[in-house]
């Protein structure tokens, strides 16, 4: 929001310095600064969207992790033995691999 402001005082002073006799110095400045804000602004989109995605796979691992152990905890039998599927916890340590491995991509990426 404080860059959406930002360009309106920038777009303000551009309309502003339009009006003025002799403004070839404003213009000159306020092309730099749009230029400037154009830049900043593609950069901390790209940004966001890579800290959403990091987040959205944390999310996932959190929530696959909260599973993993729920299902463990319910599936132990009164002699304390687990009591579960073998494919069923590969196929869950597979989809842990998986998030694991595009966090690091991810993170290579910032």
């Amino acid at each position: 929001k404080s860059c959406e402001n930002y360009l309106k005082v920038l777009l303000a002073a551009d309309s502003a310095a339009k009006k003025m006799t002799t403004h070839t110095e404003a213009d000159g400045e306020v092309a730099a600064l749009r230029a400037r804000f154009d830049k900043v602004k593609a950069v901390a989109e790209a940004w966001v969207k890579k800290v959403d995605t990091l987040v959205k796979e944390w999310v996932l691992l959190d929530n696959t992790v909260v599973e993993l152990n729920s299902w463990v905890a319910k599936d132990k039998s009164a002699e304390g033995e687990n009591q579960f599927s073998l494919e069923k916890m590969e196929s869950t340590l597979g989809e842990l691999k998986n998030i694991f491995k595009e966090k690091e991509k991810l993170v290579e990426g910032l």
